[in-house]
């Protein structure tokens, strides 16, 4: 009876195979990185900032475009107006002309639209021109640096 016991033991022993074992501290490592993160407004506005910035300050060609997806308009006031549907983002175009119009200085803004899914980067350029970049918020979150996500 003791060796019937005895061999049992030892043949579930032997067919229980080690080697498949689960990392555990990749599996958790694995498991952080996949959790649901929380991204704040603020956090949003912070990058679309950061981005709006660096696009300012070198050409943005078709491949900057497309890898932030952006939608990027360039032109006066009064053009710009034409191309945008959204009633908000229009009457800061309408605020930024006369500003320009009374030679008042026009710092970089980033303006939410109405339906608050896009933010747009506007800045002036030399030739008293406005370009706007347009930032989907959900573009935003997916190309956020992950560190930055708490």
């Amino acid at each position: 009876m003791k060796n019937s016991y005895l061999i049992g033991i030892l043949f579930l022993f032997v067919q229980c195979d080690f080697s498949t074992r689960i990392d555990t501290t990749a599996a958790a490592k694995e498991l952080k990185a996949r959790q649901v993160k929380r991204v704040l407004p603020q956090e949003i506005v912070n990058q679309v900032d950061e981005w709006g910035q660096q696009m300012q300050t070198k050409p943005l060609d078709t491949a900057l475009r497309s890898q932030y997806a952006v939608r990027y308009l360039e032109g006066d006031a009064q053009s710009l107006r034409g191309q945008v549907k959204d009633v908000k983002i229009q009457q800061v175009l309408d605020a930024l002309e006369y500003s320009q119009s009374m030679n008042q200085e026009v710092p970089p803004s980033i303006q939410k639209n109405v339906a608050g899914d896009s933010l747009y980067y506007i800045y002036p350029t030399a030739k008293n021109q406005l370009v706007m970049i347009g930032f989907s918020k959900v573009q935003v979150i997916q190309k956020m640096d992950r560190k930055l996500i708490k």
